[in-house]
C-alpha cells in the first residue's frame, strides 16, 4: 500500500495551502500534493485508529462513537503540539491490533481493553476532558505494548534483523 501526502494527518490538518491546492509538511519543509508520495516524512503521521478498530471488529460492534472520541482527542488536543505521540502511536498499534487478532483469547483481550480504556477514554472525551482522555489512551498502549511485546524499540530491533537477514 503506497502512502500520500493527503493520508498525513500534518498534511490533513495543515492551514498553510497554496493556491494551487498543495499544503506545506513541516517535516518535508515544503508544499506537497495530496497525491505525493513522500517516504522520508517520518513515515507519515496518519490518522490511524488500529487499536480501536481491531477491539470493535473482534467483538463485532459499531466503532463510530470510539472513534470520533479518539479524533476529537487527537484534532483538539495533540495537535499539532503532540505529534510525536501520533507517530510512535502509528508504529506500535497496528503491530499490537496483529497481536491481538493472532491471540488465541482475543475475544476476553478485547472485552478487557474495551472496558478498562476505551469507554473510559470515551467518557473522559464526552466530557471535554481531552487530557484525561490522552492519559488513558497512553497508559492503554503502554500496557499493551509490553504485552504483546511491541514496544517502539522491540518493532524496531525486529525490523533492523528482519531487514538485515533479506539483504543476505
Amino acid at each position: 500500500m503506497a502512502f500520500v501526502c493527503s493520508d498525513c494527518v500534518t498534511w490533513v490538518n495543515s492551514k498553510d495551502a497554496d493556491r494551487y491546492g498543495r499544503k506545506y509538511c513541516s517535516y518535508s519543509r515544503r508544499y506537497e500534493e495530496p497525491d505525493q508520495k513522500i517516504y522520508g516524512c517520518r513515515n507519515f503521521v496518519w490518522a490511524k485508529r488500529s487499536i480501536i478498530t481491531k477491539i470493535c471488529e473482534v467483538l463485532n460492534i459499531d466503532p463510530t462513537k470510539y472513534f470520533n472520541a479518539f479524533d476529537d482527542t487527537k484534532e483538539i488536543y495533540l495537535l499539532p503540539s503532540c505529534i510525536d505521540k501520533l507517530i510512535d502511536y502509528n508504529t506500535v498499534g497496528p503491530v499490537i491490533a496483529n497481536r491481538i487478532d493472532n491471540s488465541e483469547h482475543k475475544e476476553e483481550i478485547a472485552k478487557n481493553i474495551l472496558k478498562t480504556y476505551i469507554e473510559p477514554a470515551l467518557e473522559k472525551c464526552n466530557e471535554k476532558d481531552f487530557q484525561g482522555a490522552v492519559s488513558i489512551y497512553e497508559h492503554m498502549v503502554k500496557v499493551l505494548a509490553i504485552m504483546f511485546n511491541a514496544t517502539k524499540e522491540a518493532i524496531e530491533e525486529y525490523t533492523f534483523y528482519d531487514n538485515l537477514i533479506k539483504i543476505r
